[in-house]
C-alpha cells in the first residue's frame, strides 16, 4: 500500500531462505539505469523493466516435541512436593509429602480418607476398638447413628463403602486437644491416625496446612515410597527392592493395579506392565475431569472478568513449566490461594 501511494515497485525477498536476493539488486540496478538514459549502458540485459518476483513460498513450521521433563512432571513434583498438601509420618519419624489429588484419583482408598470429615475446632479424639484380623482389611463407616446421638454438633465422617459392622466412639475431650484427631486402625491397617496441622513445607520453607497421615508401624519407608511412585506415575521398577512388601502394602491400600505388576514382574512378564500403565493413566485421567467439575481437593481460584475457575496447583505444576515458576517462585501468587 506504501508503494503504491509513492508510486513505486515493490518487491519481497528472503535472505533465509536465499530467495529473490539476485531479482532484487538486478531491479535496484536496472531503476537507477532507467533514471540515466543518457549512458549507454542501461541497453544491456538490464534495459527491461522492473518486474515483481513471484511470492516466495510460506516457511516450513516445525513444531518442538513436549519437553521431556514435562513428561516426568509427576515424578519431579513428587521428588520435590511444592504446593504439598499431605504429610505421611513413618516409622515415628521419616516425613514423606504428597498431594491429595494426585493420590485420591489414583487410589479409592485415599480418596474415602481425604473426604473424611472433621474439623479443627470440635476438640475431639476418636477412639476406635481393636477388631479381629479378618476386618482390618474391611471398610469401616464412620456414619452411624450412634455417633450422631452422642455428638450431634459434629459433622459426621462418612466414607463410601460401608462393609464392617464394625463401631467408633467418639468422645469428647477438654480443650487440651488443640486439633482433631481420627484414629483409623480399624478402618485400614496402614494408617493409624489422621489430623490436620501446619506444616513446613521443605520445598519453600514456609508453614502451610497439611493433612498430617500417621502410618502404622508395619509401613516401612522404602515399598511404601515405591506405592507413592506409582500412584503418581503408574509406573513399577522392575529392580525396585522389597517387592513383597510392595504388594502387601498395594493389597492393604486396594491398589490392585500395582499388587499386579509385581505378579507379572515376579513371573517374569513385566512386559504386561506397560498396558496396565496405559489403563492407569485413562482411569486417572476421567477421575482428575470428575474432581474438577466437583471441585473436589482444589486449591486455587483464577479470578477472570467473566467469571472463577477453580483449580489444582499440583497438576498446574507438573504440566505446565509457567505455572510452577509462578506457584515456586518468589511472587505473590505464590502464596495466596485466589
Amino acid at each position: 500500500e506504501v508503494a503504491k501511494e509513492l508510486g513505486i515497485p515493490y518487491y519481497e525477498t528472503s535472505v533465509f531462505n536465499q530467495f529473490g536476493i539476485k531479482d532484487i539488486f538486478d531491479n535496484a540496478i536496472r531503476a537507477a539505469l532507467i533514471s540515466r538514459r543518457h549512458l549507454q549502458f542501461w541497453k544491456s540485459h538490464l534495459r527491461k523493466a522492473p518486474f515483481l518476483p513471484p511470492k516466495a513460498p510460506p516457511p516450513l513450521i516445525k513444531i518442538p516435541e513436549c519437553p521431556a521433563k514435562n513428561r516426568d512432571g509427576p515424578r519431579q513434583l513428587l521428588e520435590s512436593p511444592l504446593c504439598a498438601d499431605v504429610m505421611f509420618v513413618i516409622q515415628e519419624h521419616v516425613h514423606l509429602f504428597a498431594h491429595r489429588i494426585y493420590l485420591s484419583t489414583s487410589s479409592s482408598k485415599f480418596f474415602d480418607l481425604f473426604q473424611m470429615d472433621f474439623s479443627d475446632e470440635s476438640q475431639c479424639l476418636v477412639v476406635t476398638e481393636r477388631h479381629g484380623r479378618d476386618q482390618l482389611m474391611r471398610t469401616l463407616s464412620l456414619d452411624t447413628e450412634e455417633d450422631v446421638t452422642v455428638l450431634p454438633n459434629l459433622s459426621p465422617c462418612s466414607l463410601r463403602a460401608s462393609k464392617s459392622d464394625g463401631t467408633l466412639k467418639m468422645m469428647s475431650f477438654s480443650g487440651m486437644h488443640r486439633r482433631t484427631k481420627l484414629s483409623l486402625a480399624s478402618w485400614s491397617k496402614a494408617f493409624h491416625s489422621i489430623h490436620k496441622e501446619n506444616v513446613i513445607n521443605p520445598v519453600t520453607g514456609m508453614p502451610a496446612l497439611m493433612t498430617v497421615v500417621k502410618m502404622d508401624h508395619s509401613i516401612h519407608h522404602g515399598p511404601f515410597n515405591a506405592v507413592l511412585r506409582f500412584l503418581y506415575t503408574g509406573e513399577l521398577d522392575e529392580k525396585e527392592k522389597d517387592l513383597m512388601k510392595v504388594a502387601q502394602i498395594a493389597e492393604i491400600l486396594e491398589v490392585f493395579d500395582l499388587r499386579m505388576m509385581v505378579e507379572n514382574i515376579m513371573n517374569n512378564e513385566g512386559f504386561m506392565n506397560q498396558e496396565i500403565t496405559k489403563a492407569f493413566h485413562v482411569r486417572k485421567a476421567n477421575r482428575i475431569k470428575e474432581c474438577l467439575t466437583k471441585n473436589n481437593f482444589t486449591d486455587v481460584v483464577f479470578t477472570l472478568d467473566d467469571g472463577t475457575i477453580n483449580a489444582h496447583k499440583p497438576l498446574l505444576i507438573s504440566s505446565c513449566d509457567w505455572m510452577a515458576a509462578l506457584f515456586g517462585g518468589s511472587f505473590m501468587e505464590s502464596a495466596n490461594d485466589e
